[in-house]
């Protein structure tokens, strides 16, 4: 075993072969309140101070968050029932934007609770990106449940909807961004920091927008036979823009600013929290194929289907493979059987490898940077699980 972790209080031991292990136990044993020795195990010391602490602000975020969706109301019956439609997925994400506000904001020395309202308009921009996306992908379901469009299509299943499932999804979508915006405004309306923060949100909005944008259009270039250039480096774009930023380096910062951090500490977190945003979405593509459909909370056919432009991707795609993966991949009626052959091209191509040792590198580069950022020894181990956390979650 490579871990050992004593329990303090009944010196009973805990064995562990890696950091997933330890997460998949912590998240079914719920330890919070037991206290735990850890001996030559910093990856696993840091990631449980990460858990403790997620798992307290995670709490003040999400009631935060239903807070807001209470407060969602209006006279109109059908606004009033799209309004119920948007709290719906609001609800059951894993808020890991609000607590990355929250860290960002006590890293810089602050410990009271001003960042919750930064960290509710994070995650009701969050929740509003997402049904965008969603119309885009054609997905079906999100956070373990059916997404908007599909809500509205399964509601007026048996009329001739047109486009009406969608369109309704793009409204509160455009109302979620608005809400977002007005809560920045309305709770720090008197900070001096109040322009830098709307400043960087927006920048971040901006840059997630032009990542869907080239996450949009690869797929229809690349299956349309249209020449793509250096097609490893588009992907990780998208995976800088559309991940790298909104949902690691955006909330953090943004939390930072809130906190007083000034222009060259920002230079500095994002030069130590872009890599760590791109190995996030390559594993989250590794789940995407080889996860388990019910702990990601979705389809595993879904990035086959949509000819997803992924790093896994991009290395098959100039192997011997080519032909027999463009067989499968990128087929809406793609089954069971099949996925089990993307699978397993990406296993012998050595793809998926390829995939892990980036990743793996990546993750290592970004802890080296923030071992070196001037903050607080006890914020920077929490920072630190943070990193262990994206690279041992299942989900």
């Amino acid at each position: 075993m490579d871990y050992v972790v004593t329990n303090a209080e009944e010196n009973g031991k805990y064995y562990f072969e890696s950091s997933s292990d330890f997460l998949n136990w912590f998240l079914e044993e719920k330890p919070i309140q037991k206290k735990f020795k850890f001996e030559n195990v910093d990856d696993i010391e840091n990631l449980y101070l990460f858990l403790i602490y997620y798992d307290k602000i995670k709490s003040l975020v999400e009631e935060k968050v239903l807070e807001f969706n209470d407060s969602l109301n209006d006279d109109n019956l059908f606004i009033k029932e799209a309004l119920n439609e948007l709290s719906i997925s609001n609800s059951g994400g894993k808020y890991l934007r609000g607590v990355l506000v929250s860290l960002g904001y006590n890293s810089f020395g602050k410990e009271d609770n001003d960042y919750l309202s930064l960290s509710l308009a994070l995650e009701i921009f969050q929740t509003s990106i997402l049904i965008h996306d969603d119309i885009i992908d054609l997905s079906s379901k999100r956070r373990g449940t059916l997404t908007i469009p599909f809500r509205y299509k399964k509601r007026f299943a048996d009329y001739d909807m047109g486009n009406i499932a969608d369109s309704m999804a793009l409204c509160l979508g455009d109302l979620g961004f608005y809400e977002a915006n007005k809560i920045l405004v309305n709770n720090y309306y008197d900070s001096p920091y109040l322009s830098l923060l709307l400043n960087y949100y927006n920048d971040v909005a901006i840059k997630t927008c032009k990542g869907e944008m080239i996450d949009v259009i690869l797929p229809f270039y690349e299956k349309n036979g249209f020449d793509v250039p250096d097609l490893e480096n588009n992907i990780i774009q998208i995976y800088k823009l559309k991940t790298a930023w909104y949902s690691v380096i955006g909330p953090f910062v943004l939390g930072s600013i809130l906190a007083g951090a000034t222009s060259s500490e920002v230079k500095e977190l994002e030069d130590a929290l872009i890599n760590l945003g791109v190995a996030y979405q390559i594993k989250d593509d590794l789940l995407g194929i080889f996860g388990n459909e019910e702990q990601i909370g979705k389809s595993s056919f879904s990035d086959s289907a949509e000819f997803k432009q992924t790093i896994l991707y991009s290395y098959a795609i100039n192997t011997e493979y080519k032909t027999e993966l463009l067989n499968y991949y990128g087929r809406c009626d793609l089954d069971t059987e099949g996925l089990k052959k993307i699978r397993k091209i990406f296993e012998d191509c050595g793809s998926k490898k390829y995939a892990l040792d980036m990743m793996e590198r990546l993750f290592r580069d970004s802890v080296k940077k923030i071992e070196m950022l001037d903050f607080s020894a006890n914020y920077k181990k929490i920072v630190l699980g943070f990193c262990e956390f994206l690279k041992a979650r299942g989900k």
